[in-house]
């Protein structure tokens, strides 16, 4: 039986191929956005262009806190130091707003980020505040652990997230397994049920998540590339779910990534052998 182009074991044979092929060497670590088994997703998009030989790491549903726990920041560097990339691409922050909470079985954190509808509040007041400093600070430290673990190996590119989608839908990973939805029953929970004003609370949830990545751009320019994703997306043409981009809208993701790498990193992609 042929292997699934996700097997871990598939992704290494490519990546052993492509880097006996001299291409350019990245590494990758995050969340669904570069591991999305029902269609091709960001790093996909990224292998199909054939510039590059990506040693992947992500996996779908990770935080960017397990991301940057002692554990996985050893395996990380260690890896880093024997495969010399070129640039190491991170996505994650996504699944910290939308994990699970114990005290239910389909409320995700959001959920406590939330507050109860009044119609006398802005969108950006239906959030409490201190429950989402400490959730942006959580976000950033732990982004900072990262940074500074695997800044003096390679710059590192981050991405925020396009504007999401309150709809409802699950993802569907092989007719049988599914996901979600991460949003909309946390917001019907707190009464919050007009479609417009839902879209308001996550523009104003996005936005401070981006305000995050830029403010860690400013605080290390010299190892951080962040890419603004904000747009990039039609709200509705291209969310496959609440939190997954479709097919091609993870492939328009991925030519932005691509083109601040190019951008950013002029002359990164060169045919060219590296030491082993």
């Amino acid at each position: 039986m042929a292997a699934e182009p996700w097997d871990p074991v598939e992704r290494d044979r490519r990546y052993a191929s492509a880097k006996r092929d001299g291409l350019t060497r990245l590494l990758t670590e995050g969340d669904s956005w570069f591991d999305y088994p029902p269609h091709p997703n960001i790093v996909d998009w990224l292998e199909a262009e054939g510039h590059w030989a990506i040693k992947r790491l992500e996996k779908s549903g990770d935080t960017v806190a397990n991301m940057a726990s002692d554990t996985n920041l050893s395996v990380l560097r260690s890896i880093a130091r024997r495969e010399k990339p070129t640039c190491i691409l991170l996505s994650g922050g996504g699944n910290d707003l939308f994990v699970p909470i114990p005290e239910s079985s389909d409320l995700k954190w959001i959920f406590r980020l939330l507050l109860d509808f009044d119609s006398t509040k802005t969108a950006a007041e239906h959030l409490s505040p201190t429950v989402w400093d400490m959730k942006r600070t959580e976000i950033r430290l732990a982004y900072v652990r990262l940074i500074d673990a695997l800044g003096s190996f390679a710059p590192i590119v981050i991405h925020g997230y396009d504007y999401l989608i309150p709809s409802g839908e699950r993802a569907k990973y092989d007719g049988f397994r599914v996901s979600g939805p991460w949003i909309l029953p946390s917001m019907r929970a707190h009464n919050i049920v007009d479609p417009s004003f839902q879209r308001e609370i996550l523009r104003v949830l996005i936005d401070g998540f981006n305000q995050v990545l830029e403010a860690l751009e400013r605080a290390f320019p010299t190892s951080v590339i962040y890419v603004d994703l904000r747009g990039t997306l039609d709200p509705n043409h291209d969310w496959m779910n609440e939190i997954h981009p479709t097919e091609q809208g993870f492939r328009m993701v991925e030519q932005k990534l691509a083109a601040a790498i190019r951008t950013r990193l002029p002359g990164v992609i060169q045919a060219r052998a590296l030491t082993p």
